[in-house]
């Protein structure tokens, strides 16, 4: 058993070897070669086809990400593309994230669903009216979340939209907050 994880344990770390390998340089044929990592159980893999990803042309690989279906995958490849994509990259990015709805994920998941959004919203700006709409639809339904993390980043990005009850359901979770972690978070 142990032999078994520290030959597994080896084997991710000669691959995300090999995808660091990509990083810095240009060449068409990288996209094909790191998509498949994009959708790895390990983190450290999909972080490191991600950032190869992000060296190449975003018009190579961008339809790819928006139509990539596997949640870890797309949810990498979307992550890539709110941090090289242009502002008019922005729509398509937010509508392809409803293929993946927040109750269908886990918490890892749903934790880089959301940062996908805030990096969206960060490096490509605050979205048109209709797409505010849509996110606040969609993510106010989660919030208040069983999970703290979550909280956290959906009291930001239900703030910034400024969705109307985002106060009210902060405040309540202020009262209840077990930590002044969750406290400051809160205020």
């Amino acid at each position: 058993e142990q032999r078994r994880a520290e030959a597994d344990a080896k084997e991710a770390r000669r691959l995300r070897h090999d995808l660091e390998f990509f990083h810095g340089k240009r060449d068409p044929r990288i996209v094909g070669a790191v998509w498949p990592c994009l959708a790895s159980e390990d983190r450290w893999i999909r972080y490191a086809a991600r950032t190869a990803l992000e060296f190449q042309e975003v018009a190579e690989w961008k339809d790819r990400a928006v139509a990539e279906t596997t949640p870890y995958g797309g949810l990498t490849a979307l992550l890539a593309l709110a941090r090289s994509g242009p502002p008019q990259t922005q729509r398509d990015l937010l509508l392809a994230l409803k293929k993946f709805p927040l109750s269908s994920l886990n918490e890892e998941q749903q934790l880089l669903k959301l940062r996908v959004i805030e990096l969206s919203f960060i490096r490509q700006g605050r979205p048109a009216p209709d797409l505010a709409r849509l996110a606040i639809e969609k993510l106010d339904e989660h919030y208040p979340s069983a999970s703290q993390a979550i909280n956290h980043e959906l009291c930001q990005l239900l703030l910034y939209l400024q969705a109307p009850a985002t106060i009210t359901k902060t405040l309540a979770l202020l009262d209840q907050a077990p930590t002044q972690e969750d406290q400051t978070c809160y205020i």
